[in-house]
This record gives C-alpha cells, structure tokens and sequence, in this order.
C-alpha cells in the first residue's frame, strides 16, 4: 500500500563516528543537514515511493513542536520495540505525538534517518551508514526498519579542495542510493529482501 504515497523524510537525528567520537557540532549539524536533503531528493528521484517531502519543509511544519518533542518521536525506535507480541507498535503518548505529526504535515507515513554512522576504512574510502525507521503515523506503527550503508566507489580526485568531504559526501549519496532501492523495492513488491546490512 506504499506504492505513489507520501513519504515524509524527517532530519537525520544524530551523528557518530564509528571509533565511537563525535564529529564537532557544526560538522555534525551540516552533515546531518546534507545527509537528510540528499536522502529526501534520491527518495524522490529515485521513485522509492511517489514523492518526498523535503526535511526543511517537514521542519517548518513541525516547527511549533519543541527539541525534546521530536527527540520524543526518535527515542522508542529501538530494535526492542520490534520484539514481542506487539512488534513495531509505538507506545503510549509517543504513539499520541505520532498522530499530532500526521495531522501537522497532512501525511501518513514517514522515513526516520535515526542516525548516521560514518566509519573511515582509509584515509579517502567511508562507510555511511543510517539506521532507517518508516513509521506508518497513523496506526504509530513501524512498518520497516534496516540499517543500510554504503562505501564510496572511489577515493575523490586530488582536486578537490577537501578529499575527505568529497569522500564523505560520496559515501553518503552511496548510501542513498542503496535505501532508495530497497525503499522502492518495498513499496513495490511489500518485500524487502536485501537483508538487513549492519553498521
């Protein structure tokens, strides 16, 4: 029932590095940023379901929520929520909060970057990985969950003014890339067969 809906990408809700440091804040906040406005336009362009609306816009229509309000709406994404009779059934007033964002943004269903992982296996090749939740807002259920990561193909020319952002960057649009399939895959078929990549 996803094929031609609305996906709704929210921002990027953290990010680490793999040695388990954080990037400084305003790296973290302009990667997070990217991160998020190349996921919603490769969802968008590559068809994974119908069109997207871009983070920016969903930020302006969440925009009288508050920081901690839509921390609230990440917090419960954890693999325990998948487990148990009620498998992927958001709690309590979490799931209250879902339905407020439906109602704020018109739409149903959502894709949640929870965090990016950037792992550097050599100076210029990086692994970007985002641990990805689509949540149905209505029903505050989780309909899919994976972590999908990608390598960039190859280390960026010596011309680039920063080869280990243009490195960064690559992985990241990789990474896209691969959700974008699998995302379109699942809309199309209701199956995601690819498998879970871990971190």
């Amino acid at each position: 029932q996803l094929e031609g809906e609305t996906v709704v990408v929210l921002p990027v809700g953290a990010v680490a590095q793999s040695d388990g440091s954080l990037p400084s804040d305003s790296l973290a906040s302009a990667l997070a940023l990217r991160a998020g406005e190349a996921l919603a336009t490769g969802l968008e362009t590559g068809g994974a379901a119908g069109r997207t609306v871009r983070p920016v816009v969903a930020i302006v229509e969440l925009g009288s929520l508050s920081a901690d309000q839509v921390r609230a709406l990440y917090d419960p994404l954890t693999p325990a929520l998948l487990d148990g009779p009620s498998a992927g059934q958001i709690p309590g007033g979490t799931a209250a909060g879902w339905r407020g964002v439906t109602d704020r943004t018109g739409q149903r269903y959502f894709l949640l970057p929870k965090s990016l992982s950037i792992a550097r296996l050599e100076p210029l090749r990086v692994r970007a990985t985002f641990d990805a939740w689509l949540v149905d807002g209505v029903s505050a259920t989780v309909l899919w969950h994976a972590f999908v990561g990608a390598v960039n193909e190859h280390a960026p020319s010596g011309a680039a003014a920063d080869v280990y952002a243009a490195a960064l960057d690559d992985a990241v649009a990789a990474a896209v890339s691969t959700l974008s399939a699998r995302l379109e895959r699942l809309a199309r078929t209701g199956t995601d067969d690819f498998g879970a990549v871990g971190p």
